[in-house]
Formats: structure tokens, C-alpha cells, sequence
């Protein structure tokens, strides 16, 4: 390797700055960037590729290519990954021949312009461009102020919720039948806890009623236990006493019509009665009260020498009819003992159900059974709303982070319509002779960047815009040509109608 930093006899290597040395495969070649290069671009076939490739091998310069031979035309083809026959049929070397040997072209000898010539005409050109910025201004009215603005759908909240998740964020591109958000009712939420404080009242309501019905059963059971006792003990008194008055006769004398004395008997001894009357007459008759059986005495009757009419003992039937009626009142009062005992003992069996019934236990139960399986029922509904996109478009604002709580009515997001965009110019009505319908007018948006527009809707009916009374119309106007910039929505457009 030789530096070849001296003069050279070959003009082409004259021509190269300095810094350039001869290397043994690619020939000259330069070991830093010079301060300026050729364009070898400008040879045809070499494309932007090849060019950056030679550069990192050190060729800069038309010269350099010039001084190819066959040698350095292989090993640069093979860096370049290209075919050595293309570059001898584009002809490389031959191209930058005739480059190198273009002449420059010579330059002027003519001086540059004074500072008095100079300032001149800037201030010509500077009067010139004024008149004819103030001629075009001339056709054009003054700008009035619109807002961008669009169509959207608004989501409101349709019950009071809490936002618990989102999928979406603003300027999302949604399309119809998205999720977009789900919520959980509050409502929901509240009635639960309602339900649940109400069972837990109820159940201990139960448990009050229960221990209350418990008292009063015990002291009643007692009550009913001592009345069943004392209704039991009558009935077999009564028992005991009828069985005894029937074999005991009573020992109450009784005088006859006639003053003869005469005993009252039972009415079952008045057959033996009357027979043994019939059998002797004028004897000593003996009743049995414990037999039942009556007997002529064993001596035999005085009977005086002048027979006389005997009288005999009569039964007075008032007596038999009273002894009937004690009979007959006796069995009543035990016949109404034994229903009173009966009775008892039904209700001593229906005392506990009657008991519950009677301090409401058995409802409070009731209550309590159908709050709580109405809490089971409110637990298994599903208490989220999934919201889906119901149209499509784009997420303009999101109002609510997720845990958020949400009230009825409230605005979730909106849905801009990208495609109905549009903007709405205020117009005093002084001024409205400035626009008309189907009139194209200039938009200048944020940036400078201008754009057209046509004017589709001019209301009848003006709004008073403050206290001084001023009017304005809201003009109404659609995109024509080119597509406006996605810019926010509400943003303030400047609106040039020409004369």
C-alpha cells in the first residue's frame, strides 16, 4: 500500500482531494470521509444501495470509479453483490470518464448587486406582494367563528350503578354490538342489604316468639294439667257417689194421707211392693235396700175378733217422680263431666299449636321462611349491565374511571361519527347576507391548514346571544373535497366566505 498524497501525473487522481491512498483490491480509496463527494447516483446503474456500499469501502468520487480495471471491478462486484458483466455492459468506468471530464461551468465575472440596488428591490417586491395580498383579500369577507362538531350517540347510565370495568378509552374505534362497559346496580346492592337486614330482624323476632310461646305453653300446660285433674276427680266421685246412692235406700219417713207412716222406697221396688200387697193383705212387709227383695214377717198377723178394713201404705207417686228426677239430674251432671274431661284432653293435645298461633310465632315463621328464600332469589339474579356499542364510531369521551358510582340519567361516553362531521358557524344576523344555501366556503383549521366546506342549513329563527340583544344564526356546514384533519370536536374553525 502507497499513500498517494503527492501530485500524480494522471489528471483524473489530480482531481481528488487529498487524504486518498492506493489499496490493492479496490485501487484508490479513502481512508475518512472527505469533506465533499460526488453523486454516483448520476452513473447509470448505480442505485442508492451500491452508492452507500461504496462509500463504506471508501469510494466517494466519479474519479475513483474512472480507474476501475478488471482486477478492482471483480472484488468490488463481489462486495457489491452484483455481476461483473453488468458493470462492463451499463459501462461504470466509461460513465465516469465522461462525468470527470465535464467542465465545469466557469463563473461569472460579473459583481453582485450594491446594497442600495439590492434593498431596492426588496422593498419593490415587498409593495408588490402587499398590493396583491390586499386585491385578493379585497373578495373576501371577514372570518367568522365555527366550532367542529359531529354527530354522536350518547350512552347515558340507565340505573343507578357502579362502573366496574371498561374496554374501551377515548378515540377507540368501536363498532355495533361491542362491549364497552359493564356496570353493577346499586339498586340491586341496596335491596339485597335491605333484605338482609330485614331476615335478621325476623330471625330474631323467632327467636322471641319462640321462647315467649315456650313460657306461656309450660304455664298454660299446667293450668290445663291441674283443671283436667280436678275434672277427672269429680267425674269418679260422681261415679262413686251413684253407684252407692243406688244401693242405699233413704231413711226419711214420710206420713200418709191419712196419718198412717208409711217409707219412701225406689221406684225398682215398687213392683215388690204392689205383688206382696196382693199376696197378704194387712201383713208386715221388709224391704231390702241391699237385696232388692221383700218379705212377709214370720209371726203371723194379730187379727182381732171383729174383722176390721185394713188401710195399706201407699206410695205417693210425687215421691217416685222426684227420685226419677234426682236420678236422671245426676247423670247429667256427670255425662257434662266427662265432655268437659273430653274436651280438656283435645285441647290438651292442640295446646302447643294453639299457643304458637296465639303470640304469632307461627306467622313471624312464615315471614321469616319468605324473607330469606326471597334473599336466596335476589342473590342468584345477576346484578351487572353489559353495555354494547349500538352503533359504530369512535370513543370521544370517557367521563367515569372503573369504581365509579354512576346515577340515573348520567353520560357514560360518547360515540362520534367520524363521517358526519361538520361544523357550525355563528352568524350575526347584520351579516347574514354573507352566506347563502350551497355557497363553498374556505375552513381554516388548526395549523393553517385550509380546507372547503358548503353551506347546507341557514335557520329561520335567530338566538339572542346575551344582554345587549345581538342575534346570530347557526349555520350549518358539510365537508366538500378533500377530507378535513382528525381534529378534536369543539375545536374553533375559522370560516372565509368570498364576495
Amino acid at each position: 500500500m502507497f499513500r498517494m498524497d503527492g501530485p500524480m501525473e494522471s489528471p483524473i487522481i489530480a482531481k481528488l482531494p487529498r487524504g486518498h491512498r492506493m489499496e490493492r483490491r479496490f485501487g484508490v480509496v479513502f481512508d475518512s470521509v472527505p469533506e465533499f463527494s460526488d453523486d454516483l447516483t448520476r452513473v447509470e446503474g448505480v442505485l442508492t444501495r451500491e452508492a452507500v456500499i461504496l462509500n463504506q469501502l471508501g469510494i466517494y468520487f466519479w474519479g475513483q470509479m474512472a480507474m476501475w480495471r478488471h482486477r478492482e471491478m471483480s472484488a468490488i462486484a463481489d462486495e457489491l453483490q452484483v455481476p461483473v458483466g453488468r458493470m462492463i455492459d451499463e459501462g461504470w468506468t466509461e460513465q465516469a470518464k465522461n462525468l470527470c471530464s465535464t467542465v465545469a461551468p466557469r463563473q461569472s465575472a460579473t459583481l453582485p448587486a450594491s446594497p442600495l440596488r439590492t434593498t431596492s428591490l426588496l422593498v419593490v417586491a415587498l409593495i408588490i406582494g402587499c398590493c396583491w395580498v390586499y386585491l385578493l383579500g379585497g373578495d373576501r369577507n371577514e372570518p367568522l367563528t365555527g366550532i367542529l362538531s359531529a354527530d354522536m350517540t350518547t350512552i347515558r347510565v340507565p340505573a343507578a350503578s357502579r362502573l366496574t370495568s371498561l374496554q374501551v378509552k377515548a378515540g377507540e374505534e368501536v363498532f355495533s354490538g361491542q362491549l364497552l362497559l359493564t356496570l353493577e346496580k346499586l339498586e340491586h346492592l341496596t335491596i339485597i342489604e335491605s333484605q338482609t337486614h330485614l331476615v335478621r330482624d325476623l330471625e330474631r323476632e323467632v327467636k322471641r316468639v319462640e321462647a315467649q310461646a315456650t313460657i306461656e305453653l309450660d304455664w298454660r300446660t299446667r293450668d290445663l294439667n291441674r283443671e283436667l285433674s280436678n275434672v277427672r276427680q269429680r267425674v269418679a266421685l260422681r261415679e262413686l257417689a251413684g253407684s252407692t246412692a243406688s244401693r242405699v235406700p233413704d231413711a226419711t219417713p214420710h206420713r200418709a194421707h191419712h196419718g198412717l207412716p208409711v217409707r219412701s222406697v225406689s221406684s225398682s221396688n215398687a213392683a215388690l211392693l204392689n205383688s206382696a200387697l196382693r199376696g197378704q193383705a194387712g201383713g208386715i212387709i221388709f224391704f231390702s235396700g241391699a237385696g232388692g227383695q221383700a218379705s212377709a214377717g214370720s209371726e203371723p198377723a194379730r187379727v182381732p175378733d171383729i174383722p176390721q178394713p185394713m188401710q195399706r201404705a201407699q206410695i205417693r207417686p210425687d215421691a217416685l217422680v222426684a227420685d226419677a228426677a234426682i236420678i236422671s239430674g245426676e247423670d247429667v251432671d256427670l255425662q257434662t263431666l266427662r265432655a268437659e274431661q273430653s274436651r280438656l284432653e283435645v285441647v290438651r293435645t292442640t295446646l302447643s299449636a294453639i299457643v304458637k298461633e296465639a303470640v304469632g310465632a307461627t306467622t313471624i315463621q312464615a315471614e321469616y321462611l319468605e324473607a330469606s328464600q326471597k334473599l336466596e332469589s335476589l342473590k342468584t339474579v345477576s346484578r351487572e349491565v353489559i353495555v354494547h356499542c349500538p352503533v359504530y364510531g369512535t370513543v370521544g369521551q370517557v367521563r367515569y374511571r372503573i369504581g365509579d358510582d354512576m346515577q340515573t340519567g348520567e353520560v357514560m361516553l360518547r360515540i362520534l361519527h367520524p363521517d358526519r362531521r361538520y361544523v357550525t358557524a355563528y352568524l350575526p344576523t347584520r351579516r347574514v347576507y354573507e352566506l347563502r344555501l350551497g355557497q363553498e366556503v374556505e375552513l381554516q383549521f388548526p395549523g393553517n391548514q385550509e380546507f372547503r366546506g358548503q353551506v347546507v342549513d341557514i335557520p329561520l329563527v335567530a338566538d339572542v346571544i346575551g344582554h345587549t340583544g345581538d342575534t346570530q344564526a347557526a349555520v350549518r356546514i358539510e365537508p366538500v373535497g378533500r377530507l378535513w384533519p382528525y381534529v378534536p370536536v369543539g375545536s374553533q374553525i375559522d370560516v372565509i366566505s368570498s364576495r
